[in-house]
């Protein structure tokens, strides 16, 4: 199997114009064989030239130096309840055979990392409308604090700041009745043994997830919240750590007692 072995950072504000067309279409080309139901002129206006104060693309370049995969993180400002809220949110994809490793979230959780350091007052959040189960479930692996998620409910504050969030990035509700639901339209290509290996997967977590957004067969996304204060960063930098550890140990064959 060919491996991801190296990474490409682009800023898209710092590339010229025919650079910047070069580029779009280079990466809508590998978009294209990761998603379907996105036009060329939607991908470039989320993920190319978005409305964000910042934009950093990442690309995923495996051993024959061919692209297969990335991760655009975006950051904005937006005044929500009266205060300054800043919002990180991504769009992401890995060729089939280059997924389940969980390259994508690392990029943006650092990024956001970086970010609460800098600006430790700061109300900051990822907000995330997640058009498959596989990066459901990834968050709720990782993440110590997130919503919504199969254990507990949602408080109403929070569902309804959640609500008012996804509105003001003009995600449109699929009905009233479901709020945390919107139309992104972006489908992940996959096989059939892919689609049957995750509706029937054991974890709680994809259960919840195919439960609360069994359209994202058709591109609806989950809206999911993650709030990036000190405590939910360092308990989730934990979580994202052992269980790294423990992989490591399970690949080896040497799993340590716990």
């Amino acid at each position: 199997m060919i491996r991801v072995i190296g990474f490409k950072i682009v800023n898209p504000a710092a590339l010229r114009k025919n650079e910047s067309t070069a580029f779009a279409k280079r990466l809508y080309e590998l978009h294209c064989r990761i998603f379907d139901g996105v036009d060329e002129a939607t991908f470039y206006a989320y993920v190319i030239n978005s409305p964000a104060q910042w934009t950093r693309i990442k690309l995923f370049i495996n051993a024959r130096g061919e692209t297969v995969g990335y991760c655009a993180v975006h950051r904005f400002a937006k005044q929500m309840r009266g205060r300054p809220r800043t919002i990180f949110r991504a769009e992401a994809g890995l060729l089939r055979e280059y997924r389940g490793r969980s390259r994508t979230l690392w990029f943006g959780f650092a990024e956001a990392i970086k970010y609460r350091l800098q600006h430790p007052l700061c109300s900051l959040y990822y907000l995330g409308t997640f058009v498959h189960p596989r990066v459901y479930s990834m968050f709720s692996r990782y993440f110590h604090q997130y919503y919504p998620r199969h254990d507990q409910p949602v408080p109403e504050s929070t569902a309804q700041f959640m609500s008012d969030l996804a509105d003001a990035f003009h995600l449109e509700k699929v009905s009233a009745g479901t709020p945390l639901v919107r139309k992104v339209g972006w489908v992940t290509r996959e096989s059939e043994q892919d689609r049957a290996f995750w509706q029937t997967h054991p974890s709680p977590a994809v259960h919840y997830y195919i439960t609360a957004n069994p359209g994202y067969v058709s591109g609806r996304g989950l809206v999911t919240l993650v709030p990036l204060s000190f405590s939910n960063i360092s308990l989730s930098a934990l979580h994202f750590l052992r269980h790294k550890v423990r992989h490591s140990f399970e690949s080896s064959g040497d799993i340590p007692n716990s």
